[in-house]
């Protein structure tokens, strides 16, 4: 009779948890570990002084402060890991142009990054945080899980180390899924 009681009780929390989880959908996104190939586009402002919060709530450099703009195209690989992580490589070419309170130079310059550590989480409904070297992407996986968007948009980087001041760069990422 015990048995017959315990199987009754497996059985009925058995009838609320499975809709419960396929509703949730959280298993089926599991399917994006595996590497991806990317590609992207965007455009960076850099200043030399930190970034103030405008009127409007724009983010606008001071008026003291050295501004030009840049293009870039980049190409990289992501592997995203079953632990909520995974490491990317990518290589960023970034045209330069002149502008705001002092010119800069017109270049192009290349930047490979390797090995990379990012972070991920996912909704139920398939969208995707992640957050590498301090910058938030968000973005939406397919619902075959055979391509991404990821998106970065107004998040300050320090980059002074690399004679790039502080920059805001504005990108726009696709991964199309090549491996598991």
């Amino acid at each position: 009779m015990k048995r017959l009681a315990a199987l009754v009780v497996i059985l009925a929390l058995a009838m609320f948890m499975v809709p419960a989880l396929a509703s949730a959908n959280w298993y089926y996104w599991w399917g994006i570990q595996g590497t991806w190939e990317m590609s992207a586009s965007g455009s960076c402002i850099h200043s030399s002084e930190n970034y103030e919060t405008g009127a409007n709530g724009w983010l606008t450099a001071p008026s003291n402060s050295d501004v030009y703009a840049g293009v870039t195209v980049s190409n990289g690989t992501w592997i995203f890991k079953p632990n909520g992580e995974g490491t990317y490589s990518q290589t960023i070419y970034a045209t330069i142009l002149p502008g705001g309170s002092a010119p800069a130079p017109l270049a192009v310059r290349v930047f490979p990054q390797k090995n990379l550590v990012f972070s991920y989480d996912i909704t139920p409904s398939g969208d995707i945080k992640v957050t590498a070297g301090g910058i938030e992407l968000i973005g939406k996986i397919s619902k075959d899980m055979s391509s991404m968007t990821l998106l970065s948009a107004n998040n300050i980087q320090d980059l002074r180390n690399f004679g790039l001041g502080y920059t805001i760069c504005n990108t726009a990422r696709t991964l199309i899924k090549v491996r598991e």
